[in-house]
């Protein structure tokens, strides 16, 4: 049976991602990018980055958001605008890492990991200034937000992730070994990039030291490899990663995005498989517009276009989508199997909506 594409945009009450078109297992984009943040030379004026850490798209307001790390500040672009003039939105915060945007009622509210500064901020819209959640997080590095408004952050240099609580303003470690690193599942080593799944309440590593990007479920004790080979040795083979930063999931068919930093690449990762697909880059360190220079994070547009943060060529990358075709039945049986589950998918969407709104 062949993948089946669906417009799910009804769901919407559910997860916001079923709001954005589907991305197909087998959808190609261009091996060119354009730039639309930055203009490849390390600066601090609105048309500059530096050493950009982290993106996010708020799918809503077609607007990008760029943890700028060297200028201390996160800039915001509109998508629909012609040039690459950014709006600075935060600022004379030392080296913000990863972002996460939350559409409050209230306007966007920034949630930041501030590497340098060792914790995570709050900042509302308009804020002038902003408010520490929870306690230190060292070398803090990805940052994630889950329904409850529960904050997830990486300490690169402890080995794990914490969860802070605004219920209870407590912070507790939910992955890894706090000071220990190891290669078995219940180990990280110097984690970066966070994705949290919102539909299955499932948090994703990109656990750089171990060349592996790892699931943990709600309140599980150790966590299991999605992407990357069997040993912790960084190659770049399609089986394995270098040191990824950044994780990008797909909640609808599972498939997880990664940054492949030291590779300069970012490859597709398809559920229960053991090699992965390169969808932009890989073809050396560069600054030409199908290069990286250790690209650190991504995101996709509501159309699927795929934008990445080319941390030292100072600028963000946008890949068009060209092919979202469904894989055709001469495909590999791996992608085959998504069409009932997408159904399967969907239909549980569905019952949650009716549940979520009973209760």
């Amino acid at each position: 049976m062949t993948f089946v594409s669906v417009q799910v945009t009804f769901l919407y009450c559910c997860s916001t991602s079923l709001s954005s078109a589907e991305i197909s297992p087998c959808a190609k984009w261009s091996p060119h990018g354009k730039t639309v943040a930055g203009n490849g030379l390390v600066g601090d004026t609105l048309t500059q980055l530096a050493t950009p850490r982290g993106i996010f798209i708020m799918k809503r307001m077609n607007t990008l958001y760029i943890a700028d790390s060297g200028n201390y500040r996160v800039q915001m672009l509109p998508l629909s605008q012609s040039s690459n003039l950014a709006t600075t939105v935060v600022f004379d915060v030392r080296e913000p890492s990863k972002i996460y945007v939350d559409d409050d009622e209230n306007g966007p509210t920034i949630y930041i990991s501030v590497f340098i500064g060792n914790r995570v901020e709050k900042w509302t819209k308009e804020a002038s200034k902003g408010i520490q959640l929870g306690d230190e997080c060292r070398s803090c590095f990805g940052i994630a937000v889950d329904k409850e408004k529960n904050v997830y952050m990486s300490e690169l240099d402890r080995e794990d992730v914490l969860k802070w609580s605004p219920q209870t303003n407590l912070t507790k470690v939910v992955a890894g070994q706090t000071d220990q690193r190891g290669t078995t599942d219940k180990y990280l080593s110097s984690p970066h990039g966070l994705y949290f799944d919102r539909n299955s309440d499932t948090l994703y590593i990109a656990d750089s030291g171990n060349n592996r990007i790892q699931k943990w479920k709600k309140d599980a004790l150790s966590g299991s490899q999605v992407a990357g080979s069997n040993t912790s040795t960084p190659s770049a083979d399609t089986g394995s990663l270098d040191e990824p930063e950044g994780v990008w999931v797909d909640e609808l068919t599972k498939i997880v995005y990664v940054a492949d930093t030291m590779n300069n690449r970012i490859i597709r990762w398809l559920p229960n498989t053991s090699v992965g697909d390169i969808i932009a880059g890989g073809e050396g360190s560069g600054n030409a517009t199908n290069q990286f220079n250790s690209p650190s994070d991504l995101a996709f547009d509501s159309e699927g276009n795929l934008y990445v943060c080319d941390t030292w060529n100072h600028r963000v990358q946008m890949f068009s989508i060209i092919d979202n075709k469904p894989c055709s039945s001469t495909s590999t049986g791996k992608r085959q199997i998504y069409s009932n589950w997408i159904m399967i998918t969907i239909i549980l969407s569905i019952l949650r909506c009716i549940i979520e709104g009973l209760f």
